[in-house]
Order: structure tokens, then sequence, then C-alpha cells
């Protein structure tokens, strides 16, 4: 798995972003769960309205505890951890995908802790669980699998060539493909492609150049768009694209002022009116950052609350 970690140093602030996002099933706009770092660095995941009003803090401890993913039904948070690594100043880390009820209530450890597992997602119907794994190779170079929901055999979806690592999949709305990040090595920032998989692992698509260097994604409500965050420039901290589910052009939303602003971590509502991200950026010469909304052509770019709330890897709940 590749845990990515970025560095914005924008607006006088310096902000580590943690990048992985989660998946939007089709429904009403609910709550939002996202991550932030405690008092002692480590991050733990909340959940509060959509306004961030309500604010709720679900896990504690000293380590991470993110990237936190709501299933269909709202009942229950995928996220991952490393709570399990009983050794965590050996040099070989251990992280693993945990299930818990939706008011932080009922962890249950879902992966096996070989290696690092994480940057977890839901398939539609709520069964099944995809997420991005090291499996404690030496190399650290990750790829794609599948486990139900309740536990059980993993099974491997990605197979990438040598040099080359997969991470942070995402279901079809329709259930009957992944979309994923195929990097070329575990270096930070190295360039990747968006593609996308049947869950036998054929039908392999390529949807974005590697030049782009894609990182977290997610698919339209409909299943017929992807919005993604990439650094088309060395100077780039970060735009919001959006690109056909089939490939194509991408097409840059953000447009952000190289070195100057920053966008991460895109999400599209339930509703599909809107795309959730974490903005950092001047407003009116004062700057700012926290989570924003806009318009699925980019329009109506808007902070979602007036405090400045350094906030990642938010994912949205569907309501039915």
């Amino acid at each position: 798995m590749v845990r990515n970690m970025f560095r914005l140093a924008v607006l006088g602030i310096a902000l580590v972003i943690a990048t992985s996002a989660g998946a939007t099933s089709p429904g009403r706009d609910g709550r939002i769960a996202y991550m932030v770092k405690d008092g002692k660095g480590h991050w733990q995941v909340w959940v509060a309205r959509a306004d961030l009003s309500g604010a709720k803090r679900l896990t504690s401890g000293a380590y991470d505890s993110g990237w936190p993913v709501w299933s269909p039904d709202g009942k229950t948070l995928v996220f991952d951890s490393g709570r399990s690594d009983r050794k965590p100043n050996d040099g070989r880390q251990v992280n693993d995908v945990f299930l818990m009820k939706a008011d932080g209530s009922g962890v249950k450890k879902l992966t096996d802790s070989k290696g690092t597992s994480g940057d977890s997602a839901w398939s539609p119907r709520g069964n099944s669980i995809t997420f991005d794994a090291d499996r404690g190779g030496p190399n650290k170079f990750s790829a794609i699998y599948v486990i139900n929901a309740s536990g059980g055999k993993v099974r491997r979806i990605t197979r990438p060539p040598k040099g080359l690592s997969d991470y942070k999949p995402r279901f079809s709305p329709d259930g009957s493909r992944l979309l994923f990040t195929r990097a070329r090595g575990t270096a930070e920032r190295a360039p990747a492609a968006l593609y996308t998989v049947r869950l036998d692992g054929t039908g392999l698509r390529r949807l974005t150049p590697f030049s782009l260097h894609a990182d977290d994604s997610d698919w339209a409500p409909d299943g017929k768009h992807i919005v993604f965050e990439a650094y088309p420039n060395p100077a780039a901290f970060g735009d919001i694209y959006v690109v056909a589910a089939t490939g194509g052009r991408a097409v840059n939303l953000t447009r952000n002022p190289a070195a100057k602003a920053g966008c991460a971590d895109p999400v599209w509502s339930p509703d599909a009116r809107r795309i959730l991200f974490l903005d950092i950026r001047h407003v009116d010469g004062v700057g700012r950052t926290g989570l924003a909304t806009m318009s699925p052509d980019g329009s109506d770019r808007q902070f979602v609350s007036a405090q400045n709330v350094e906030i990642h890897q938010a994912d949205w709940e569907s309501v039915h």
C-alpha cells in the first residue's frame, strides 16, 4: 500500500495531507466522516453534519486511525489503523482495515496484519470491501484486493507489472469495476495514472496519462464520470479534475495558481450536485484552509465552514 503524504507550504501554513478518498453512493447528502490530527499528532476519525456542526470524535489512541468510508446504509464505517502493530518501532509497518459502527463502537479488525492494508471502500451492496495491500513484501509494492465485509478469504484483483504499485481502489456504482491509481514506483509524487478493471482482474483500462500524477479519485453517483486530484506540473500543489469513466480528455476544475493554492481528496456528493474536497487558498486576501464544495463544472467554489479547520479524507454519507 502507498500511504502517500505531501506537504503544502502555502498561505503561510505548513500542512501535511494524507491522500486517499472514499467512494460515494447515490442518495441524499448526509453526514461527513473525516480525519484530523489529535494533540499528539495522530490521525483520528470524526463525524459531523455537512456544515461541520455537531462534530464527534470516534477514535483515539497512540496510533493513526483514519481514511473512513461510509457503508451504503450509513450504519458502519470502514477505516484503517496502525493499532494492530504490536511492535511499532521495529521497522516493519503493520496497518489493517477495520470496521466500526457509526457511533464509534463495535470495532472489528478485517484484515490479517500481513504488512500494510488500507485505502478501503465498500461495494454498492455493502457485502464486500476493496483495499490495497503490500502483504508484507520487502519492496512495499501494493496491489488491489477484495474481502467479504464479514471477513474471510482475501481475493487478489490486480497484478501490477514489476516496479508499479496499485492503490486506492473504489467500486463503480454498479459494482462491476474497480477504479484505482497505478504508480511507477512507491516514491512520493511518482508518475501515476487512473485505471479501471473488472472484478475478475480482466478488462484493464487506463483513463489518464501518467504525466498528470493522478491520486485520490471517486466515481460520480451515476458512474459516468470520475473526479480526481492531480499534479500537472512540479510546482503544483494539487488540482481537481474530472474525466469520463471510459477515459478521454481530463478537465481541470480548479486551475489553482502554482505554488499559491492546492486542492486534494475530492468526493462526489450523494445527490451528484456538489464535489467535496480539501481546499487551501486565499479568499479576499486572507489565507483559508478547510473543506469546500463546488459544482461539477468547477463553479460556485466555497468553504463549508467559516472556521479554518485542517480536515482530511472526507467521505459523504448517502441517505436513502
